[in-house]
């Protein structure tokens, strides 16, 4: 393990909405992007995600929709970013007026609590869902490079309408969101496996970087629901990518395993999961450098807090980037 790890616990930090707000730049290459995820009970699942890019000149929202871990629907549409209006002091995306992603800020001023409202139509697809968050959010913030966890796990409701069929939808959440001040990120970083693995009350959020020379660090983060978060030593993590397939001309692990024996604050935690490849979307295919996949995967093992043991046996999303 990398002794030098950027992600040691000084750098993880508690939020406010102001961390879900556009963060504005003068560098023509910076990157930044909404990201919200749910896996429904009906063997649906959706990413929704906003981003900005190109010196501020154009803006694309996208939904994808998934049914038992397979595509159906990709809808993406590019704007002029001097469509929308987004707020610098709240979390709140607007297209033509009309709301797209907004924090409820009144329940967050009484209760303190995190209620995301996301709307978004494109064609004949429309997703209208409410997150609610039931873990505490954390931020890692880096040289380069910010990564806001606003809702590591929240309850979904709402709607979808797919190919003009409406059906309602309830399920488990996640949302973050990301931002690079400029393209040197990319001299460090080339690339990442990223995922969660959610229980009943206890979840993970869990990172596998790979930087220049092929050099990985790891970093996870344990949340408790209604209770806090516990930041691991990377040196207590073990990740190993298994079972390899050629996809794309890529070699590609359909097999991963995510173990955790680390001491936090006089407090053991535990994970021990396997997560099995069912699907593999590969986005942007043309691309031949970035190229992008997203694995529906099914999690399951054991995450232990203390004395506290849950079995987690359910669909995950898990996402694998490379630079080149």
């Amino acid at each position: 393990m990398n002794k030098n790890n950027v992600f040691i616990k000084s750098f993880l930090q508690d939020i406010s909405p102001r961390d879900d707000v556009f963060h504005e730049t003068t560098n023509h290459y910076a990157v930044e992007w909404w990201y919200f995820e749910a896996i429904f009970n009906n063997n649906y699942s959706a990413v929704i995600s906003f981003q900005r890019s190109f010196k501020n000149l154009i803006a694309f929202p996208t939904v994808e929709i998934y049914r038992f871990g397979e595509l159906e629907v990709r809808a993406i549409k590019r704007y002029l970013f001097r469509d929308f209006q987004i707020s610098k002091h709240l979390p709140l995306v607007k297209l033509y007026d009309n709301k797209i992603i907004e924090l409820n800020q009144e329940r967050f001023n009484d209760k303190g609590e995190w209620e995301y409202n996301i709307s978004l139509k494109i064609e004949d697809h429309e997703i209208n869902l409410t997150f609610i968050g039931t873990a505490k959010g954390w931020k890692f913030e880096w040289e380069r490079m910010s990564w806001i966890v606003t809702l590591p796990k929240a309850s979904v409701t709402g709607e979808l309408v797919v190919h003009g069929n409406r059906m309602s939808v309830t399920g488990i959440g996640y949302h973050d969101h990301n931002w690079f001040s400029n393209l040197s990120t990319f001299v460090d970083i080339w690339g990442w496996y990223w995922g969660k693995i959610t229980g009943k009350t206890l979840n993970v959020t869990w990172a596998n970087i790979v930087k220049k020379s092929c050099k990985e660090e790891l970093m996870a983060v344990v949340n408790q629901d209604n209770k806090g978060y516990f930041t691991i030593n990377p040196e207590n993590i073990h990740f190993k990518p298994d079972k390899f397939i050629r996809n794309y001309g890529r070699k590609m692990p359909t097999s991963y395993i995510l173990q955790i024996n680390d001491v936090v604050n006089n407090i053991p935690i535990h994970v021990d999961v396997k997560m099995i490849v069912k699907n593999i979307h590969r986005r942007y295919k043309r691309m031949l450098i970035a190229p992008y996949w997203r694995y529906h995967v099914e999690a399951t093992g054991i995450i232990s807090v203390d004395s506290y043991r849950e079995t987690v046996n359910n669909t995950q999303i898990m996402e694998f980037f490379r630079l080149i």
